[in-house]
C-alpha cells in the first residue's frame, strides 16, 4: 500500500500505473485526505470490443459518420428537426411504379 498526492501521480502516472499492475494498492490523497485508491479490477472486465462497436469506432476514424452525444440529462444533442412531410406529395405513383417494376423483372424470369 503506498499514498500519493495528485501532483505526484499526475507526474509520475505511468510509474504508479506499473505498481498497480503489479498488484500494488495506491491511495491517492488531497491535503492528507484519501480521495480515490488505484487497484487492478476486482472482477474480469471484457476487454474485447463487439464487432458493431468495432464497425461504429473505425466509421467514426473514417469520418463516415458522427456517434450521437448525449446532454447531461441525457438526451441527445445536435439533432436537426425534419422538415414536416408535405401534404399534397401522393405515394401512389411512387408506389405503382415500384409495383410495375416489380412485376416486369418477376416476368423475365
Amino acid at each position: 500500500m503506498k499514498a500519493v498526492g495528485i501532483k505526484e501521480l499526475k507526474n509520475q502516472l505511468s510509474r504508479y500505473l506499473k505498481m498497480v499492475r503489479a498488484g500494488e494498492f495506491i491511495y491517492v490523497m488531497d491535503r492528507d485526505e484519501i480521495i480515490a485508491e488505484l487497484h487492478q479490477p476486482t472482477f474480469p472486465v471484457k476487454s474485447k470490443l463487439s464487432p458493431w462497436e468495432q464497425f461504429l469506432n473505425q466509421a467514426e476514424k473514417d469520418q463516415a459518420l458522427v456517434k450521437a452525444q448525449a446532454s447531461e440529462e441525457g438526451k441527445p444533442l445536435n439533432l436537426k428537426k425534419l422538415k414536416p412531410w408535405p401534404k399534397k406529395l401522393s405515394l401512389k405513383p411512387i408506389l405503382k411504379q415500384v409495383r410495375e417494376d416489380r412485376f416486369s423483372d418477376a416476368q423475365l424470369f
